[in-house]
């Protein structure tokens, strides 16, 4: 009988160790659980460029290896952040980019842009239909899923040729709005950005007939991205002769009407009337980056729709090598100066 209440009681000892072990493996595991669910957390915040430095690439750039891996390694040679994809095909309703690009983007810190054409040449008929409007969300909605930070609205406007005369410009307004407001509604739990691209004009005046206006377009976008290409300011010599003045007041102009979004400006990286400016076309890109970081705007974005940037990826090297070079110097001043005292 003592002989079984020995063993009964050393198999409870025994029982009892192997719980109190089994307990602490588990609480390791489970700080090591922990440890993995904050890395996990971690990871998945994503940080948006403080200042764009970026560029726009066509579907075929974005969907050839050998294109997107040349366009990768200039970004990371002349420290672009961003690039602004197009994601559909010719058909405008199916996003064709790559996934692994996307994380190839992510993995090396640039911000991917699915740029969505909603409206080709602008709006012509009116109303849109419900189907129409529902496959521009899908197609953002599975850009969003590859792992885009950011979705940028092109032609989200109606025609600039007075097509649709009927309507008034707070219908043209509020139905554009409407779609910026219901697809930002739509994405909202990806959190991503939404971003829409305007006329250059649309800053710098108060009523247009495709249907934008800053305002309006402050309530239902983070991004605005007026299209400030001094070429296309056809009204007036003074903007299509000096880039500088043209895209400085363009982006000053949208950042003071807006309170909430923010002014990531396209800039004209194609070679079209800069002979009207007297400028190399090296200096008339510079001068427009130049522009922007005196309007002290969010960033810009470089737009060649031949994907052909090597001057301006000269212009962006040779503007932020010299501004190294004048705050060294300006440094080296200061340090003089204080010696002297």
């Amino acid at each position: 009988m003592k002989k079984m209440i020995i063993v009964f009681f050393s198999l409870m000892v025994i029982f009892i160790l192997s719980i109190e072990n089994i307990d602490n493996i588990w609480s390791q595991n489970k700080k090591f659980f922990l440890k993995l669910g904050t890395a996990t957390k971690v990871k998945s915040t994503y940080t948006f460029p403080k200042f764009y430095k970026g560029l726009y690439l066509n579907s075929y750039s974005g969907k050839n290896r050998e294109r997107f891996t040349y366009f990768i390694k200039m970004a990371l040679k002349y420290n672009l952040n961003t690039l602004v994809i197009d994601v559909q095909d010719s058909r405008f309703n199916e996003c064709t980019i790559p996934k692994e690009h996307i994380d190839w983007c992510l993995k090396k810190g640039i911000h991917p842009i699915a740029r969505i054409v909603v409206f080709p040449d602008g709006l012509k008929s009116y109303p849109v239909t419900k189907q129409f409007i529902e496959e521009k969300l899908v197609l953002a909605e599975t850009a969003c899923k590859k792992g885009f930070k950011e979705i940028q609205f092109d032609y989200i406007r109606f025609n600039d040729y007075k097509i649709l005369r009927h309507l008034s410009y707070q219908e043209k307004y509020d139905f554009i709005e409407g779609f910026l407001r219901k697809a930002r509604s739509h994405l909202k739990k990806y959190r991503i950005k939404v971003a829409a691209d305007i006329f250059g004009r649309i800053p710098l005046n108060r009523g247009d007939t495709i249907g934008q206006r800053m305002e309006g377009l402050d309530r239902v976008a983070d991004i605005i991205c007026p299209m400030a290409y001094p070429s296309h300011y056809t009204w007036s010599k003074k903007y299509q002769a000096d880039p500088y003045y043209t895209v400085y007041l363009t982006s000053k102009r949208a950042h003071e009407r807006t309170k909430s979004a923010e002014i990531v400006t396209y800039i004209q990286a194609f070679n079209m009337k800069v002979d009207i400016s007297r400028l190399s076309f090296e200096k008339y890109i510079r001068e427009q980056i130049r522009a922007v970081h005196d309007a002290r705007i969010r960033g810009y974005l470089l737009w060649n729709a031949r994907q052909d940037y090597m001057v301006a990826f000269q212009a962006i090297n040779n503007f932020y090598n010299n501004r190294r070079k004048v705050s060294r110097d300006d440094s080296k001043d200061k340090k003089t100066s204080e010696s002297t005292l």
